[in-house]
């Protein structure tokens, strides 16, 4: 009789390890799963902001670590994840760029490779593809620089309108427009200056702080650049007529560069 209770305590303790080792080791590989998904939403963080701040991908996400301001972002990656920038997909409306960050367990069989090929959404890879998503196998992050392309450029118009406001409102004080460069010379009809040129600012988007002046128009760092950190032309046509031109990064299907530009002929008032 003790021997056999011997045997039945030894196989309830057995049981009861394994149920235990079995929970840890669910716990554990909960706490993986999601310690993975942070890091990739955290990462995806750092790309949208570095993409927010330079107008482009980081080409890798060593490069990314080493970027000002975003070298945190080395302690965020391991020997699952990938990333991978396209080249120019045309998507028949516009040019743009995919990047793709991806987490995949290389223990289900599935390579970096066979992760950016294979496409859950679309045909062909995630370079090549109108429209790629992650398989189900891993955590993935996709940013397409055509996502913002129509807010961008909206953005942009009313930001251009807001500064020719401000030449509309000097008009109405002068009866003609701005008509000097900085250093006080009479701009030649159908020419074009930078804003930042006219407000005598020579700094990079990325430094611009505070109100400058053109002839006494208050210039702040909107006026000058836009929305892609790019230099606003101003094209003076004559002292009755500016166009506000910005060259942007953007291209349509069949390659030419999208320009915004915003006109105030005050012959028509």
């Amino acid at each position: 009789m003790y021997v056999v209770m011997v045997v039945a305590v030894s196989i309830l303790l057995a049981t009861l390890m394994s149920g235990v080792a079995k929970q840890n080791h669910d716990l554990a590989g909960l706490y993986q799963s999601r310690t993975k998904s942070m890091q990739v939403v955290t990462m995806a963080e750092n790309i949208e902001q570095f993409y927010i701040e330079t107008s482009g991908f980081p080409a890798s996400l060593a490069s990314l670590a080493q970027a000002p301001g975003f070298e945190h972002s080395r302690a965020l990656s391991d020997n699952w994840q990938g990333y991978a920038v396209s080249p120019t997909i045309n998507d028949g409306i516009w040019q743009f760029n995919r990047a793709v960050l991806f987490s995949n367990d290389p223990s289900k069989g599935v390579s970096g490779l066979s992760f950016l090929t294979a496409n859950s959404c679309g045909v062909g890879g995630y370079d090549v593809a109108t429209s790629w998503c992650g398989s189900s196998t891993g955590r993935w992050f996709r940013r397409e620089t055509r996502e913002r392309f129509n807010e961008q450029i909206s953005t942009q118009r009313v930001r251009m309108g807001r500064l020719l406001q401000k030449m509309a409102d000097y008009y109405s004080k002068n009866q003609k427009l701005p008509d000097k460069d900085a250093g006080g010379s009479a701009l030649s009809a159908d020419s074009l200056t930078l804003v930042a040129a006219l407000a005598s600012y020579g700094g990079p988007a990325w430094a611009c702080s505070g109100t400058f002046s053109y002839m006494g128009v208050p210039i702040d760092c909107g006026d000058m650049f836009d929305v892609w950190g790019r230099g606003i032309g101003y094209q003076f046509l004559s002292s009755a007529h500016i166009v506000l031109v910005s060259e942007t990064p953007i291209y349509n299907n069949s390659g030419k560069r999208v320009v915004v530009a915003a006109d105030l002929d005050t012959s028509l008032f």
